[in-house]
């Protein structure tokens, strides 16, 4: 019952960084179609750090781990997109 309620909560607070802070830069980069002022390594080293979790939970099959991973990588991967499309139109 605790580890559930602990694994619920952990879920929410994943979910809200990803959904508060990375849902929100994509749509800002999107809307100024730049990416001007992000840092490449920062993006990469996140998505290396969202993805690299979320094979942890899969790997552990942990549901609390897995979700908010997967989105988090979903979005870095798109700004990384960002990223290089936006550097094109230089």
């Amino acid at each position: 019952m605790i580890i559930q309620l602990l694994g619920t909560n952990a879920v929410f607070a994943g979910l809200m960084g990803v959904v508060i802070g990375l849902v929100t830069q994509v749509y800002k980069n999107w809307k100024r179609k730049s990416c001007e002022g992000l840092s490449l390594w920062w993006i990469a080293l996140a998505g290396y750090s969202y993805f690299s979790w979320l094979m942890y939970g899969m790997a552990r099959r942990d549901v609390f781990l897995f979700i908010p991973q997967l989105l988090g990588t979903f979005c870095m991967v798109i700004i990384l997109c960002q990223f290089w499309i936006y550097r094109k139109n230089k």
